[in-house]
């Protein structure tokens, strides 16, 4: 895989992390949006699960430490009125 190419999954990757990791704290109840959700993290598996066996991926703090840095830039540059 191409250095771009591996870049991409892995921000990728993250991205997936991010949408699934908040598609567990939206309760959501209308039958439309649980079928979305349902292919949603069908979709988001599947790809993380062609990126998972690499080395980066492996390394749980590199994952956890792109998490708090997009935490901290939410926590400073949220605006309420968006």
């Amino acid at each position: 895989m191409s250095k771009s190419k591996n870049k991409n999954m892995h921000k990728f990757y993250c991205l997936m992390q991010l949408v699934l990791e908040n598609l567990d704290d939206l309760k959501v109840t209308a039958p439309r949006m649980i079928q979305l959700k349902k292919d949603i993290i069908e979709m988001c598996e599947l790809l993380n699960n062609e990126v998972a066996d690499t080395y980066t991926i492996q390394k749980s703090t590199y994952f956890q430490e792109i998490t708090k840095k997009i935490d901290t830039i939410l926590r400073i540059n949220f605006n309420d009125n968006m």
